[in-house]
């Protein structure tokens, strides 16, 4: 698993184009990326453990931060994305795209998910994507590129990167939100 400490300071010079998201997803092997991208969806996944309705529906009227509902309905959403570039960017297979994949930012957030829906929906997310990321990590062309508008040129492992940075970007709202929602909502 990569460190918090060194994967930040990673992501946050590929975001400010001091790196390109190319550069930086060989500065691990995709290996790693993939473990870390698994322990961060734990992650997110333990944000919801002990939360109410109320709570995870709880906006700060002070911190500009989405929702825990809106925060984990969107990363299942924009999953989709990921899932079809990996597919793309795999060796052909047979392996379903997703079918309803994001266009574009904050697609997918949605108010007031009950905390159980969104154990539920996560969890089946997260099965979808384990069975994506295990029927390609073995079988892609580590030198197939795309051009994508927003990141660059992009291989198989700066998809899982951007993946995982998307996870890494959201948690970390999460648990800010978690805490002010435990704090106000007691």
């Amino acid at each position: 698993m990569i460190n918090s400490d060194v994967l930040n300071p990673l992501l946050l010079s590929a975001f400010n184009k001091e790196i390109t998201w190319l550069e930086a997803s060989t500065r691990f092997p995709l290996d790693e990326f993939i473990d870390t991208f698994y322990r961060t969806r734990e992650r997110t996944r333990a944000t919801l453990e002990g939360m109410s309705d109320a709570q995870v529906a709880f906006a700060s009227p002070i911190h500009p931060f989405w929702t825990l509902s809106e925060s984990v309905t969107h990363l299942i959403y924009t999953q989709g994305f990921y899932h079809n570039k990996l597919l793309d960017i795999s060796t052909p297979n047979q392996l379903a795209h997703a079918v309803e994949a994001a266009r574009g930012f904050g697609e997918g957030a949605k108010l007031n998910v009950p905390v159980h829906e969104l154990v539920s929906s996560l969890s089946a997310a997260t099965n979808r994507i384990h069975v994506i990321i295990e029927g390609t990590r073995r079988n892609h062309n580590p030198e197939k590129t795309e051009v994508n508008p927003a990141f660059g040129t992009c291989t198989y492992n700066t998809w899982m990167l951007l993946l995982l940075g998307h996870e890494v970007d959201h948690l970390r709202q999460m648990v800010a939100v978690r805490g002010l929602a435990q704090t106000e909502l007691k």
